[in-house]
């Protein structure tokens, strides 16, 4: 009887944890009341991978995200090529001083996996983290995608002005838009701490394991051989990956103008020796905890993702195979 009792205690929380693990994101709550719990999601990359875009939460230095990012659908079951998004970036930092600093609309399915894309230019410029001089190593932005109303192409929005808040529900009402369908948050590390005006900074979710995780770690094999010795030997060695300094980017207009795709640059090669064959591995999680990870350069962000989602199916894997396990009982 008691370990009956015990393996459904067991169960319980296992279901609780693994819920919770779906549900965590730093969106604030107010904007992700529309959000679908099945498919069309909204994927996003600063490496021109979207199909395997960031994890929620996912920590980046300021310069690898300094050019307009791709996007892509989550899911690929039920989409319409019809169907068109406008997708917005907001920083959502401080709750009473929110900014907008991306607004592009008519984005589509355009049958390549699930990657969608637009030939409209952007209302709203990209403005990437810190043009508009704002800090703090917990900056926090939120992409939301929206559905176009009646599935029409959309010419024009009302954006706030250059200085004033952006206030979600006047923003919705005055381009009849629904709630934002889907969403992902990032932070950003821009240094100092960030000035809301007196006001406290948006919280990170305390359910998010490490809210500013450890840069990654690069592990660096070297095997060396001798000629007094014909057995190779292998020596290993950490050291803890430094940020590319970051490149100055001139203010965004809010003038519309065609986006750039980037595309990943400055990717880390091994270094050559006469005598050692080296090769580096970058592991997204120095901890292996499985946390949101810090993506010290654009290069490093697919991994994370992968890594996530790898971690994400072992844990439903986990949890399936308990439930199987009492129903056999």
């Amino acid at each position: 009887m008691v370990i009956r009792y015990l393996r459904h205690a067991t169960f319980i929380a296992a279901l609780i944890a693994f819920t919770a693990a779906q549900g965590v994101t730093i969106i604030p709550d107010d904007l992700q009341t529309g959000f679908r719990p099945d498919g069309d999601e909204v994927q996003v990359s600063f490496t021109g991978d979207a199909v395997n875009g960031f994890k929620d939460g996912t920590v980046f230095e300021k310069d690898a995200v300094e050019e307009e990012p791709t996007f892509a659908l989550g899911d690929s079951s039920g989409i319409s090529s019809t169907t068109l998004y406008t997708i917005i970036m907001v920083d959502t930092t401080c709750p009473n001083s929110r900014k907008l600093h991306y607004a592009r609309a008519n984005f589509k399915y355009n049958f390549d996996i699930t990657n969608i894309n637009t030939s409209s230019p952007a209302l709203l410029d990209y403005i990437a983290p810190s043009s508009l001089g704002e800090k703090g190593d917990n900056r926090q932005y939120s992409f939301l995608m929206y559905m176009n109303p009646g599935r029409k192409e959309i010419s024009d929005l009302q954006l706030p002005e250059d200085n004033d808040a952006f206030d979600i529900t006047q923003f919705q009402d005055n381009n009849g838009l629904g709630d934002a369908m889907a969403g992902v948050g990032m932070v950003v590390k821009l240094g100092g701490d960030a000035d809301c005006a007196g006001g406290n900074a948006e919280a990170l979710p305390s359910s998010l394991p490490t809210p500013r995780p450890a840069k990654s770690t690069g592990v660096v094999v070297s095997r060396t051989s001798s000629p007094e010795n014909a057995t190779a030997g292998t020596t290993l060695t950490r050291d803890i990956s430094s940020a590319a300094t970051p490149t100055p980017m001139p203010a965004s207009s809010r003038s519309p103008a065609n986006s750039v795709i980037p595309s990943p640059s400055n990717l880390p090669s091994p270094e050559a020796a006469s005598s050692a064959t080296v090769s580096t591995i970058v592991l997204s999680s120095a901890d292996g905890t499985g946390s949101s990870t810090a993506a010290t350069t654009a290069a490093e962000q697919t991994a994370n993702a992968a890594l996530g989602s790898l971690r994400c199916q072992s844990w439903g894997v986990a949890s399936l195979l308990a439930i199987v396990s009492l129903i056999s009982l």
